[in-house]
């Protein structure tokens, strides 16, 4: 459960803001210069008091080197306000206990990527077009797990299956047949799937 944060000033929530929103745009934080330009403050010492403010109400976290903030409570992202059984009614509470960005499978990381969905062959696996398949690099393949795979140049998204020394990527659909990996077929295994983001 998050502690209640000491309440902002107007001025120091558009300060906020403008850092969080910055971030949302460009990927990285802004300067001291860049901020101070945006609300007219005549030096870089008043910037420093504001993001002092900002970490003392734990808002934010500083670190050592320029532009290195860590936000801790960003309004610009999807809460996860609790549990809900899909059995038996129950009382549904607001209570915010994470955020989306914080979901293992939606963190930033160099070795992740997302791939569309296109055509039925995994539908029995409940992977269907439209769908984004959330891949990871160099991540330990075992027999059974999902898998992005390059085929002679074209992708596809398959089950792997080794059984006696012996690779085939098996589509979850009856009406698609296996694919034999054979030593004359270029493949090249790009990750492993550790999730699905669906939209209705």
């Amino acid at each position: 459960m998050n502690k209640e944060l000491e309440k902002l000033t107007k001025k120091q929530e558009n300060v906020f803001n403008f850092i969080c929103n910055f971030f949302e745009e460009n990927k990285y934080y802004p300067s001291y210069k860049e901020i101070a330009k945006t609300f007219n403050f005549n030096s870089d010492g008043t910037v420093r008091t504001y993001l002092e403010i900002l970490e003392r109400k734990k808002y934010i976290k500083r670190h050592a080197k320029a532009r290195a903030v860590t936000i801790l409570h960003n309004p610009n992202i999807t809460p996860i306000l609790g549990t809900i059984k899909a059995g038996e009614p129950t009382e549904a509470i607001e209570n915010t206990e994470s955020y989306l960005d914080n979901l293992p499978l939606l963190t930033h990381n160099k070795q992740k990527f997302g791939l569309n969905i296109k055509g039925d062959s995994m539908i029995n696996a409940g992977i269907f077009e439209g769908d984004i398949a959330i891949i990871e690099k160099n991540h330990t393949i075992q027999s059974g797990d999902i898998i992005a795979a390059l085929i002679d140049n074209e992708a596809t998204l398959k089950r792997y299956i080794k059984k006696d020394n012996k690779i085939s990527l098996k589509a979850e659909n009856d009406a698609y047949p296996s694919i034999i990996i054979q030593n004359n077929k270029s493949s090249t295994i790009l990750g492993k799937c550790i999730g699905i983001i669906r939209s209705y």
